[in-house]
């Protein structure tokens, strides 16, 4: 008896790795988990920037973003069926997980307090 089953291109427990952009607003309008890539399409502001890390931080996101210095900015991140939710500058985010959809960075009130 051969065991043919762990051969399959399937659940073979080996993760693609893309070689090339996975976009997050379309992985996440399909509901899937984006694959392990060399970069991820991210919206910030609706604006696309290119990401080459899986877990990049707040800070970075808002540097990448050109929104320096990022401690001006609160950012959100919006993940697909649910309320956006503020990201701390050194929380890190998983862009792989199932639902990333894009960000949002405002202005910090400079008059409050």
């Amino acid at each position: 008896m051969t065991e043919r089953n762990d051969m399959k291109g399937g659940d073979s427990g080996v993760e693609e790795v893309l070689d090339e952009i996975a976009d997050l607003e379309e992985y996440a309008k399909l509901g899937k988990r984006p694959p392990l890539a060399k970069g991820y399409r991210i919206r910030v502001n609706g604006e696309a920037f290119v990401v080459h890390e899986p877990e990049p931080t707040g800070r970075a996101i808002l540097t990448l973003a050109g929104l320096i210095p990022a401690e001006n900015y609160t950012l959100r991140v919006k993940l697909a069926g649910e309320k956006p939710h503020k990201v701390g500058l050194d929380e890190k985010i998983d862009l792989r997980h199932p639902g990333v959809e894009k960000f949002k960075a405002l202005p910090r009130d400079q008059t409050e307090g």
